[in-house]
């Protein structure tokens, strides 16, 4: 769920580096983008695909997967839309310039202890980069996130120099709003929230290649789709957020929003997903996340924690979550710089006096500077 200011200012900066003219580039003057503010009428598979009155989007698929010996990896693909500008200088132009895409893409290859990170940029001109309105059907350059029309199959492909996938993923549940009707809030503010979906257990399998090794995988995949304008607090410097998929077929979201004191920010909240597909929301409070353990990265000097205990009362839930492989830090340079750490996780502990186990991914932001440092809408 990365929304990042410090993003925003990157891709306004790879605009003025690029053989674009000065005038293609963000107005200082307001634009007319939608905020999330109150209920949103959702259609599918209409609200698959892009949102373009809104300045920021993305389609976000984690997984773990096995192949035959047993083997496990993780995987992140990530498209990422950024409004521009709502209105190009010059729209009939090929050059023209309205959204910007770019994306995040990695394997973790648990056996072998090595994380492989690949990211792409794309000023969204000259057909470099796609997102239909009317279903999931997104591209920057042959990094494809597409559902099947007629059907709940969901195709994924990305490749880079020393790494790919190429999966088929299908829902084993339905989808899911998160938040209030989809509403999810992250500050106090109006209209700092997203409008935010998942699919909470995807069956995924396919071919992922690793160097030179191409091995057929199976397991589990989790995907978000969230579009908002503006979802940070002026105070707020970053998250810790959690997707947990458990063996007795539920599955747990959690997000914490961090102030600059480190403490959570009240807007914190998560989704309860039961074995029959049906949601609750769990409310602010309604659960702790206690970090354990550390890890510095040797490339970014950020100290990230190395493992969670969350307990969730309500559900008679207490959980241990570690990471699969400590090194899950992403790195990018393309649009200056951005680090935070995304990664496989395993689950063990006990829900309702029941063993259970699981997989899931946890996104860290914000610990190697704060995302909104220095920066201005």
């Amino acid at each position: 769920m990365l929304v990042s200011r410090k993003i925003s200012c990157g891709i306004v900066a790879l605009l003025f580096l690029s053989p674009l003219r000065a005038d293609l580039v963000s107005s200082p003057t307001p634009e007319p983008w939608q905020r999330a503010i109150g209920p949103w009428s959702w259609l599918f598979p209409r609200d698959h695909g892009a949102h373009p009155n809104f300045k920021t989007e993305w389609w976000y698929f984690t997984g773990n997967l096995q192949d035959a010996q047993h083997r496990p990896f993780g995987y992140q693909l990530t498209l990422f839309r950024q409004g521009i500008q709502f209105t190009p200088a010059q729209p009939e132009s090929r050059w023209a310039v309205r959204d910007a895409y770019f994306g995040h893409f990695t394997i973790s290859d648990l056996t072998a202890g090595k994380f492989h990170v690949a990211e792409r940029v794309s000023r969204g001109a000259l057909g470099e980069a796609k997102a239909a309105t009317d279903r999931m059907d997104v591209a920057l350059g042959t990094w494809t996130i597409e559902q099947k029309e007629g059907t709940e199959q969901i195709h994924l492909s990305a490749h880079d120099a020393d790494m790919a996938i190429d999966f088929a993923a299908h829902p084993l549940k339905p989808l899911i709003l998160e938040g209030i009707g989809g509403l999810s809030r992250k500050a106090d503010g109006v209209g700092e929230a997203s409008y935010y979906y998942s699919y909470p257990r995807l069956a995924t399998s396919g071919q992922l290649r690793v160097g030179g090794m191409v091995d057929e995988v199976s397991g589990l995949s989790w995907f978000d789709h969230e579009f908002s304008t503006s979802s940070l607090g002026k105070d707020q410097v970053g998250w810790d957020w959690f997707c947990i998929q458990l063996d007795n077929h539920e599955e747990i979201m959690l997000y914490a929003m961090r102030d600059k004191s480190g403490a959570i920010d009240p807007a914190s909240e998560g989704t309860w997903v039961k074995a029959d597909g049906t949601s609750e929301r769990l409310l602010p409070g309604s659960f702790s996340i206690e970090k354990q353990g550390s890890w510095r990265s040797s490339v970014s000097g950020a100290v990230y924690p190395s493992g969670w205990h969350i307990m969730v009362p309500g559900h008679h839930t207490d959980l241990t979550v570690s990471p699969a492989m400590a090194n899950q830090e992403l790195h990018l340079t393309k649009m200056g710089a951005l680090d935070y750490w995304e990664g496989a996780c395993t689950i063990k502990g006990t829900v309702a006096g029941t063993m259970v186990t699981g997989v899931g991914y946890t996104e860290l932001t914000g610990y190697a500077g704060a995302l909104q440092s220095g920066l201005k809408e």
